[in-house]
C-alpha cells in the first residue's frame, strides 16, 4: 500500500490526487504508548514562505512524538542476523532480532520504524533450550548494543548513534573494555565494512569512544555474556516521528567534543550557512536543483557562508555548525546537519511538492527541528520551475521570488 503511495505521488506529481494520510500500522506507537509525553501535528510547526499548499502531502496528517525511552541489561542473549538489505524489510514486517535467554523477544532492541505492519518472530529463532542444539557464537565480556547501522549518513547521524544516549547518561555502565554492537544488511561484505570504517561516520564514533577495534557486527546468531540495550531514542518515518530529549544529548555531547568548547551558552551564534548539494553525485530519487549555482550566489550576496559538506571533514563542519543561526538547504541528509547546532537557530528547506510527497526529507526536519528547539521554514518552489522526468525530479528556484520571501524571515 505504502509503495503504491509513493509510486502514485511520483507519477502524479503536482497534478492533483487525494491528501495523504498515514495509512500504515504505525506498530511504534503501541510499543511506547506508557511513555509517551506529548504529539503535536507537525502542520502547525513549519511556516512555509513559499507554497504553503501541503494538504496532498504525508506531512500534513503527521505527528510529532516526544516519549522517554527505557532501557535494560541481560545476560547470555541471543542475537539473530538481520536478513535484509534495506532498513524497511520487503514484507514491512520486521523481526524481532534480539531474544533473552528464555528465547523471549527483547522489545526494546528492535528497529523503530512507523511505517512496519508489525513485528513478528526471526525466521531463525530456535526451540528453547538452543544452547544444546543450536549453532551460535559466543561473545564473552561487557557490550553495549548501538541498533542498525545503515551506512547512510543521514540515517547514521540520526539512528546510529543516538543510541549512546544511556552511555552519557550512565557512564559506570561501560568501561575501557567495552565493545559496541550493530545489527547490518545482510549484505554488508567485508568491502563494505572497509568503506564504513574508512568512512568520515567513523570521526563521530571516534568521539564517543568507538574504534574499528571494538565494533562487533552482527552476521550470524551470537550470544553475549554481557550487554547492556538502550532504546532507540528516535523513530523516523515519512508519517509520524517519535525523538527523545535523549538523541538531542548524543548530538549536543558530539558537537561540544569535536568543535571544542565548554559551554553552549558562551557561544555566538551568529553565522548564516547555505548548504550546497552540488557534490552530491547521484541524488535519491533523482532530486536535483537546476539552478543551485545560482542558488548559491544568491545567498552569498546576502551574508551566507556556503559550504558543501563533502568538503569538510566532520570536525570542521561540527565547529562550523556550532556558531550557526540559519541554516538552509535542501531537505535531506545535508540540512539534517542541523541537529548539531547548539543553540535555537533557524532552518530552512528548499524543495518542492512532488519531493515532499515521495521523500521524508522535510518531514524529518520538522520533527528533528522540534526536539532542538529549532524554527522550521520551508519553501515549495512554483509549479512552473518544476520538470518531472521518468525517474527523477528537476526544479529551479526563482531568484526574485525567494529574495522577496526570505525578506520576511530574515
Amino acid at each position: 500500500m505504502l509503495l503504491h503511495t509513493i509510486k502514485s505521488a511520483l507519477q502524479q506529481g503536482i497534478r492533483g490526487s487525494k491528501p495523504m494520510k498515514n495509512d500504515y500500522w504505525d506498530p511504534v506507537k503501541k510499543r511506547i504508548s506508557t511513555r509517551l509525553d506529548y504529539s503535536l501535528a507537525l502542520k502547525n510547526h513549519i511556516n512555509f514562505i513559499c507554497g504553503s499548499d501541503i494538504s496532498e502531502t504525508r506531512l500534513y496528517n503527521s505527528q510529532f512524538t516526544k516519549f522517554s525511552p527505557t532501557y535494560c541489561i541481560e545476560e547470555n542473549p541471543l542475537f539473530l542476523p538481520y536478513k535484509e538489505t534495506h532498513h524497511i524489510p520487503k514484507s514491512y514486517f520486521f523481526e524481532h532480532w534480539a531474544y533473552d535467554k528464555h528465547l523471549n523477544p527483547i522489545l526494546i532492541a528492535d528497529h523503530y520504524k512507523p511505517v512496519l505492519k508489525g513485528y513478528k518472530d526471526h525466521s531463525e529463532l530456535p526451540v528453547y533450550p538452543f544452547k544444546a542444539v543450536f549453532p551460535s557464537e559466543h561473545m564473552k565480556g561487557n557490550y553495549y548494543y548501538m541498533g542498525m547501522l545503515n551506512p547512510h549518513y543521514g540515517h547514521f547521524i540520526q539512528e546510529g548513534v543516538t543510541r549512546f544516549w544511556l552511555a552519557l547518561k550512565k557512564p559506570s555502565l561501560v568501561n575501557k573494555n567495552t565493545k559496541f554492537v550493530y545489527h547490518v544488511f545482510e549484505n554488508f561484505n567485508e568491502h563494505q565494512k572497509n568503506a564504513f570504517l574508512n568512512s568520515n561516520m567513523m570521526q563521530y564514533l571516534a568521539v564517543l569512544g568507538i574504534n574499528r577495534d571494538n565494533i562487533v557486527f552482527i552476521k550470524k546468531p551470537t550470544t553475549f555474556e554481557h550487554i547492556i540495550i538502550p532504546e532507540s531514542g528516535i523513530s523516523i518515518s515519512d508519517g509520524n516521528c517519535y525523538l527523545t530529549d535523549e538523541a538531542r544529548l548524543v548530538w549536543l555531547h558530539l558537537n561540544k567534543m569535536m568543535a571544542g568548547y565548554e559551554n553552549k551558552n558562551s557561544i555566538v551564534s551568529n553565522k548564516r550557512v547555505y548548504l550546497s548539494r552540488r557534490a552530491v553525485k547521484a541524488p535519491i530519487q533523482g532530486r536535483i536543483l537546476l539552478n543551485e549555482d545560482e542558488v548559491e550566489s544568491y545567498f552569498r550576496s546576502i551574508g551566507f557562508e556556503i559550504i558543501v559538506p563533502e568538503d569538510l571533514s566532520q570536525i570542521d563542519m561540527q565547529k562550523a555548525l556550532s556558531t550557526t543561526n540559519f541554516i538552509a538547504g535542501s531537505p535531506g541528509s545535508g540540512l539534517q546537519n542541523s541537529f548539531f547546532i547548539p543553540n535555537p537557530a533557524k532552518t530552512l528547506g528548499i524543495t518542492c511538492l512532488p519531493i515532499m510527497k515521495i521523500n521524508p526529507g522535510i518531514n524529518h526536519q520538522v520533527n528533528t527541528d522540534l526536539i532542538c528547539g529549532h524554527k522550521t521554514y520551508g519553501y515549495n518552489t512554483s509549479t512552473n520551475n518544476i520538470f518531472q522526468k521518468n525517474n527523477s525530479i528537476e526544479w529551479k528556484v526563482s531568484i526574485n521570488n525567494l529574495d522577496k520571501c526570505l525578506a520576511t524571515v530574515l
